[in-house]
């Protein structure tokens, strides 16, 4: 897991400091088979092909509705937003500019981006490189906190590619996903699962430090080590279970339990 949750602090620099800010200097252009400009709301509508560009980052969507004295920015329909580094793609997804009531409603100061309708987040990468992609139920983005939240059926994955077709290597999936940029830590929780060709794990709750380069598996955690066919060879079961990354070490923690040649 060392190049996995590095893309999150990635796509923090490149989401935020490139995207919906108030530059004066900063140029928007727009482009949609339909536009129109309520003159008394001061509302912008953009549909069919439509696209904002701002720069390096591009909103496209099916149709784009800018409310400027809500300071709310809504796209639906094929939405894509993306700039070179990644992709985020979903059925809808809806910007709180700074100012906006929603935000002040939740404390927020900055602004606050939410995904929903399949959203997918996917790292772009040359070949030979890790991709890194998360896709759930709802994705959000607190530029404020510099956090990001994916809740219900959350799914991570790290993919190799050969620059033409991609091969998952690692999989997590919970109900719930939480990464710090400032801490440089990520939370899985609620029936965790990690799956990968020669390790897998279970528990409630999985922590990633990135600065460490360790992940903690805890609350009923299992580990397991496969075999070259991908059968369960050993199993290893405790409250808590450290694995080091760098070290390829596991350390127990609390009501250790293993079993060597498991039969599942």
């Amino acid at each position: 897991m060392n190049n996995r949750i590095i893309f999150w602090g990635l796509l923090y620099f490149t989401l935020y400091s490139n995207c919906w800010t108030n530059q004066e200097d900063s140029r928007v252009e727009t482009r949609a088979l339909y536009s129109f400009v309520n003159q008394k709301t001061g509302e912008l509508v953009l549909k069919g092909n439509a696209e904002v560009i701002r720069e390096g980052m591009s909103l496209k969507a099916d149709k784009i509705l800018y409310m400027e004295q809500k300071k709310e920015a809504f796209a639906t329909g094929n939405v894509r937003l993306s700039n070179p580094d990644f992709v985020l793609e979903s059925g809808q997804i809806r910007v709180y500019l700074q100012g906006n009531e929603t935000l002040k409603s939740l404390g927020e100061k900055d602004i606050l981006i939410i995904a929903q309708k399949g959203p997918r987040l996917t790292e772009k990468a040359s070949e030979g490189q890790v991709v890194n992609q998360v896709s759930a139920v709802e994705i959000k983005f607190f530029k404020g906190q510099e956090k990001i939240e994916a809740m219900e059926n959350v799914r991570m994955v790290q993919m190799s590619t050969d620059g033409i077709q991609l091969k998952e290597e690692m999989v997590v999936t919970g109900g719930f996903l939480e990464y710090l940029h400032k801490q440089k830590k990520a939370l899985v929780k609620k029936d965790v699962l990690l799956e990968s060709k020669s390790l897998g794990g279970v528990g409630q709750r999985l922590i990633y430090y990135q600065k460490n380069d360790r992940f903690y598996l805890i609350d009923r955690a299992k580990v397991f080590e496969y075999d070259e066919n991908g059968k369960a060879i050993n199993q290893i079961a405790g409250n808590k279970i450290l694995h080091l990354l760098k070290e390829r070490r596991t350390i127990l923690m609390g009501n250790v339990e293993g079993s060597l040649g498991y039969d599942g």
